[in-house]
């Protein structure tokens, strides 16, 4: 009899414990600081997925800005352009992509503080010498992305209707056009136009003269209380990190292959408010 009051005792307790525990667990992940992460899945260097797996540098920012600031990272790779619809619907807390800090984007929401810069260029296929100049596109057909800087600029800068803006879901596509002659030229950001061409094996000339210069950063949606905590702690990591060298560290490991003959590209990592 008592041995059996023992053995309900111990049940008792070993129960009581369970209970105790699984409640501790939901607690844990229920105060868990998460910051989920909208970027590219066919953006590389940048974002892109490669046989299943997620890569790139911003994910490698990601991962560091996770360990310093005391968030769990959930990265959600989608279309580029349906980044930002995704930080307007509130299915994510950031949209993360080398993006530029244009005035459009400004106006519409929160920006961490710079990260990097990079500009917007022209690109034409190699052999082609007759465009020299933004004003040598007139009545020609150029290639942008949807949603990427290069679009804003490209629509900044042709006011006149100087040339033809064919839009294209990815950059890739419009890589394609412009090798088979079906565009004159692609305007974008130097980084996507330099990568996306040697991926594609295809040799480009970029023109000298850039057509604008910005610094880049994450965006966060305006007047959201969560949304400013989040940017708050992930500015802190930032600023650290550009100070130990961590940004230049991840920039050089997926963009130096890009440069191999241009590595003063690395002194704009020096970014100026």
């Amino acid at each position: 009899m008592i041995k059996r009051n023992i053995i309900k005792c111990l049940v008792a307790v070993l129960s009581l414990t369970f209970v105790i525990t699984g409640c501790s667990k939901k607690e844990e992940v229920k105060n868990e600081k998460v910051i989920t992460v909208a970027s590219s899945n066919s953006a590389d260097p940048y974002s892109y997925v490669d046989n299943g797996e997620h890569k790139g540098f911003e994910v490698d920012m990601w991962k560091e800005i996770g360990k310093r600031s005391g968030y769990k990272i959930k990265m959600e790779p989608t279309g580029f352009s349906s980044i930002f619809g995704m930080l307007d619907s509130g299915k994510v807390d950031v949209a993360a992509n080398f993006f530029g800090m244009s005035k459009e984007r400004l106006e519409k929401y929160d920006a961490s503080i710079p990260y990097g810069s990079d500009s917007v260029c022209i690109a034409v296929k190699d052999g082609n010498n007759e465009i020299n100049k933004l004003e040598d596109l007139k009545g020609k057909v150029v290639a942008v992305s949807e949603g990427s800087q290069g679009q804003q600029v490209a629509t900044s800068v042709n006011k006149d209707n100087l040339f033809q803006e064919k839009v294209y879901g990815d950059g890739t596509s419009g890589l394609q056009d412009l090798d088979l002659g079906r565009v004159s030229a692609w305007i974008d950001a130097e980084l996507t136009i330099v990568g996306d061409a040697k991926k594609a094996n295809m040799k480009v000339r970029v023109l000298d003269k850039k057509l604008s210069a910005t610094n880049i950063a994450y965006f966060f949606k305006k007047n959201d209380d969560k949304s400013k905590t989040i940017k708050e702690d992930v500015n802190k990591a930032i600023e650290e990190m550009l100070a130990d060298g961590t940004v230049k560290k991840i920039s050089e490991k997926w963009f130096v292959h890009l440069y191999e003959s241009r590595l003063s590209f690395f002194d704009r990592w020096k970014v100026e408010a």
